[in-house]
């Protein structure tokens, strides 16, 4: 049987393979790592990592809307927000309700718990229209955390002059 070299042929499909595989098992890695958190969800007090990434991205949306950019701060709502809720109206709603987490001068964060495929986190805002306290209502739906809703709680009335 004759020897056959198909040069340059064999070369590139070995390097293609070497360059391939690494790339391909980073991809699965990184898909199982996102998932992890949150499937299944399980009712109860959030894990350590729920918290984690319900605060990252809470902190995000609320950064977002103290520096003005609505396109930023909507990205964080869930898909179902955003297909009921058109860019202007929400931003409305944020700028006719929400002042405080536009104006706020600090956030923290409270009880995270899940409850029948919702996750629930309160934060408590400080602004110059007083304390307040948001229950936010996420969804966690095709590997994405959303917004769905906060709720309003005012504890204590900003300084009026």
């Amino acid at each position: 049987m004759p020897n056959r070299d198909f040069g340059p042929v064999n070369n590139l499909a070995r390097q293609l393979k070497l360059l391939v595989a690494p790339v391909l098992a980073l991809a699965l890695i990184t898909a199982c790592a996102k998932s992890t958190a949150f499937e299944p969800l399980a009712d109860g007090p959030c894990t350590a990592n729920q918290e984690a990434a319900i605060t990252k991205h809470l902190s995000a949306q609320i950064d977002a809307l103290a520096a003005r950019n609505w396109e930023l701060a909507y990205s964080y709502a869930s898909a179902n927000f955003r297909f009921t809720i058109p860019l202007a109206q929400f931003t409305e709603i944020i700028q006719e309700d929400y002042g405080m987490l536009i104006e706020n001068k600090g956030y923290s964060f409270g009880p995270c718990e899940i409850s029948a495929d919702d996750i629930l986190r309160q934060v408590s805002v400080a602004s110059d229209q007083g304390d307040f306290s948001l229950n936010y209502k996420l969804s966690f739906y095709d590997s994405k955390i959303g917004v769905e809703s906060a709720l309003i709680k005012q504890l204590t009335e900003g300084l009026s002059l």
